[in-house]
């Protein structure tokens, strides 16, 4: 991945770097299928600050198709602007999460990555996007998590059990930067990584 914009607040670049880590550790932790170019999306991705590391921490399994998608038109224009690659298809699209399956497109992904989800905050709206998100993986494809919040999390492993989806990994993030504006609330603080089963 080719970064042609810094980020866009203090901060971010340490963070990402302790999330490039934590990928790397946690993918290294976990047995990919490795036998062709994952194909990737990056769902409510926002400015997809995430995009490099995330790519970088899953070598040596290649990426060839990537992307991105948000609601917010801002964040996908800046996300493009600060994104390409000459290894692999790039794209950030504007669109709902929760409408994948009417997107005919799309091919099936190896991985989708949600950074920072918020299920505690509008869970019917997440469970439409799980439920999408679940769909659109192959039967070998994994869903990566990262979340603020140790309740938020509890949320999101549950929904995910419902769905008969397969927790592979569960890490707390030592590193994790405190954030002052809530209780509890930190960086990348959980990730999980699941199956389909």
């Amino acid at each position: 991945m080719i970064q042609r914009l810094p980020f866009s607040y203090e901060g971010i670049d340490g963070d990402i770097q302790q999330l490039g880590d934590l990928l790397k550790n946690s993918f290294s932790a976990v047995d990919l299928n490795t036998d062709e170019n994952f194909s990737v999306l990056n769902l409510a991705c926002g400015r997809a600050d995430e995009t490099g590391v995330l790519v970088e921490a899953l070598v040596p399994v290649s990426v060839g198709f990537y992307l991105g998608i948000d609601l917010r038109s801002d964040a996908i224009q800046e996300a493009t602007r600060r994104w390409t690659s000459t290894d692999c298809e790039i794209h950030f699209m504007e669109g709902n999460a929760a409408m994948l399956g009417r997107m005919k497109t799309l091919p099936e992904f190896d991985l989708i990555f949600i950074r920072h989800q918020n299920y505690w905050h509008e869970p019917m709206v997440w469970e439409g996007i799980l439920d999408e998100a679940i769909s659109a993986m192959k039967p070998s494809g994994y869903l990566v998590c990262t979340s603020y919040f140790d309740l938020e999390h509890d949320l999101f492993k549950a929904s995910m059990r419902e769905r008969g989806a397969k927790l592979i990994l569960n890490v707390r993030n030592a590193h994790s930067r405190v954030l002052p504006d809530a209780d509890g609330k930190s960086v990348d603080r959980w990730l999980g990584i699941w199956q389909k089963t």
